[in-house]
């Protein structure tokens, strides 16, 4: 078991995420998620997850970033140590194990990352997506925005060292897009939606944050799950989660925010509507899916 997960399990009961307000499905997939244990089908994929982290945390390589606006302070140099990048920014194992059940049990078609960084975060997801479909479920795709295209690329990598077609391609299950969410985004929400999970994990300003999310509200489907990353008290995120859990079914997770899309009602409700008014509805506490 990873060193991370046994606090970050404490810290999620602690905060009682499994009685958050999260409706439906959302909720069910809150709570599995906040038990951060993996099935003995999910082992392997996890394994191969954590051995590229013990890669990247190795690594002497260097790789240039370009930053479009990451809502973190001071300055950075443009080329910098992956080891370095991966310690700053990538997504955590403990977080990580969190997407990766958060998806497992949403079993969602469409997802849409914002922020792949070194694509520690969809390797999770893009790990969840290929066990659903294995376990018979619909074919599934991943679309993850980038900025750098040097990190872009890295990613890449990674994802297709883990086995995931990751291609244009409408058959394969990732796409990694390369350029500034404010030009990328709309394109791709058209052509890629209606998203089942979205994961916020780039630009970290609450105006970003709440200008994304206004894009992509037409092409969410109902009961769409939204995961902000950063939204601790403090953080520049914060305010954006706080502006919309007053729209919408929402639960805090320490790190994480998360928000329920209910579409209005309409002709074609899993591509239009705006948030519902706040529900607040018990779900049934995390349990255990298996061995740690």
């Amino acid at each position: 078991m990873h060193p991370s997960i046994l606090p970050l399990r404490a810290g999620l009961a602690l905060l009682r995420v499994g009685q958050s307000g999260l409706p439906g499905r959302a909720g069910a997939a809150l709570s599995r998620a906040a038990s951060l244990r993996l099935q003995r089908a999910e082992r392997p994929a996890e394994a191969a997850i954590d051995a590229l982290r013990t890669r990247l945390r190795q690594s002497a390589d260097t790789v240039e970033v370009v930053d479009y606006g990451a809502g973190t302070r001071g300055d950075k140099p443009p080329v910098r140590k992956v080891a370095d990048i991966y310690r700053r920014a990538a997504t955590g194992a403990a977080w990580g194990r969190f997407l990766f059940g958060l998806a497992r049990e949403l079993r969602p078609a469409r997802v849409l990352e914002l922020g792949t960084n070194l694509g520690v975060g969809a390797a999770h997801l893009a790990a969840a997506l290929a066990l659903n479909e294995a376990d018979g479920g619909p074919e599934t795709r991943l679309v993850t925005l980038e900025g750098a295209p040097a990190l872009a690329a890295l990613a890449a990598g990674h994802l297709a060292r883990l086995g995931h077609g990751v291609s244009d391609d409408p058959e394969c299950r990732v796409r990694v897009v390369v350029g500034p969410f404010a030009e990328t985004l709309p394109g791709v929400a058209e052509a890629e939606g209606p998203f089942d999970l979205v994961f916020v994990d780039g630009h970290h300003e609450a105006g970003a944050a709440l200008r994304y999310l206004d894009v992509l509200r037409p092409h969410l489907a109902d009961g769409a799950l939204i995961v902000l990353d950063d939204v601790e008290p403090g953080r520049p995120v914060r305010e954006a989660f706080e502006q919309l859990r007053a729209e919408a079914p929402s639960a805090y997770a320490g790190k994480y925010g998360l928000l329920v899309h209910t579409a209005a009602p309409g002709p074609d409700s899993r591509r239009e509507g705006a948030p519902a008014p706040a529900a607040r509805e018990s779900v049934p506490p995390p349990t255990s899916a298996g061995d740690a």
